[in-house]
């Protein structure tokens, strides 16, 4: 979406991404723009599930207006909103979605937030919904794979070739997170206070999950352990589940998770989901990059008109807030650096191969 309001803040021009990163458009297979079930088939199951509060319900209904739109139609597709309690008026829009071969549920995890949650180290950036994913393994045991998407995605491509990638002995499969390969200061973060190699660090916002291998490796103990020895402060949940799942992560090709943090800018028919992460938000800032697919779908949503009055109404102090909250994740970045006592140099290397 495009405005003719000069004094509109602007999103590029500022904490620009200083590497280029360099990894696999597509896979060794193709393009995986189609699933692998041939015509005529049982219809199989495909669990999709994420997490959101009042806040993000909104966006949430770009998401499930641009699956229902690329994804086969080979499939059954159940679809979970976890959550800790949300508006009636914005459940019943998303149930809205709800159709023949695609069933949108609403599922309460208050009480295991609440068993956890003396234990997380929240910031204004992150809420508690962003731990949500580590329960899914425990709480769905009728499935042994699912996919874990963020609510600021929109998805181009067919939901469905994702959930075929076989992940063999691995405990997840996820695409490099841009946001972090992206700047020095936050691969320096990844080396020093991970352990890990940021090339291989990925993102939590788009996941294949091996939901079985969770429970037979009793990997929520992990987490729960893992929780009580260290507190990540910078990218949180994400750090738990790139360190516990180290060495047993299937790289996917980056246009599953595509951001509009990089420094290439990719065609349509190369993308399968944009991920709006971090302040790069086309609801704020009319020059994001791959904001037309956002508006594209938003304008099919009973959320529509919410939305366009959030960009409308953007101003200049929202562009000075992110520039500050981006300045800030810095900041901590390079103060969690300098610790001494950080989870690496005092813990070593405790999970992986």
């Amino acid at each position: 979406m495009q405005s003719t309001n000069t004094m509109r803040p602007k999103r590029r021009g500022w904490n620009e991404a200083n590497h280029l990163i360099e990894t696999p458009l597509k896979d060794e297979r193709g393009a995986s723009v189609k699933g692998n079930n041939k015509k005529g088939e049982y219809k199989g199951i495909i669990p999709l599930f994420f997490a959101t509060d009042d806040n993000y319900l909104p966006f949430l209904a770009i998401t499930l207006q641009s699956l229902l739109e690329n994804s086969s139609h080979d499939y059954d597709y159940h679809v979970y909103v976890l959550h800790s309690g949300v508006r009636e008026e914005y459940e019943e829009k998303i149930l809205h979605f709800s159709k023949e071969g695609f069933t949108v549920k609403f599922v309460d995890v208050t009480q295991p937030l609440k068993d956890i949650s003396a234990h997380l180290h929240m910031r204004d950036y992150y809420t508690c919904t962003t731990y949500f994913r580590v329960f899914i393994a425990g709480m769905f045991p009728q499935y042994d794979k699912a996919i874990y998407l963020d609510c600021d995605t929109v998805i181009l491509g067919d939901i469905s070739a994702l959930y075929n990638y076989d992940l063999g002995t691995n405990l997840i499969a996820g695409a490099p997170c841009e946001g972090v390969n992206s700047f020095e200061v936050y691969r320096e973060y990844v080396r020093t206070v991970d352990g890990l190699n940021p090339d291989y660090f990925f993102n939590a916002g788009v996941l294949l999950m091996n939901l079985k291998a969770f429970r037979e490796e009793g990997f929520y103990e992990q987490f729960a352990d893992l929780l009580k020895k260290y507190k990540f402060t910078l990218i949180q949940d994400e750090d738990y589940l790139n360190v516990l799942c180290q060495d047993r992560v299937l790289r996917l090709p980056r246009t599953w998770n595509k951001t509009p943090v990089g420094k290439d800018l990719l065609p349509r028919e190369d993308l399968r989901i944009v991920h709006y992460l971090m302040t790069w938000k086309p609801w704020r800032y009319d020059d994001v990059p791959y904001g037309e697919y956002f508006w594209e779908y938003a304008k099919q949503t009973e959320f529509y008109d919410y939305l366009k009055n959030i960009f409308d109404t953007s101003t200049k102090e929202v562009e000075e807030k992110d520039k500050q909250q981006e300045a800030d994740l810095q900041a901590m970045a390079r103060s969690e650096i300098a610790r001494q006592d950080g989870y690496f140099k005092r813990y070593g290397k405790l999970y992986g191969i």
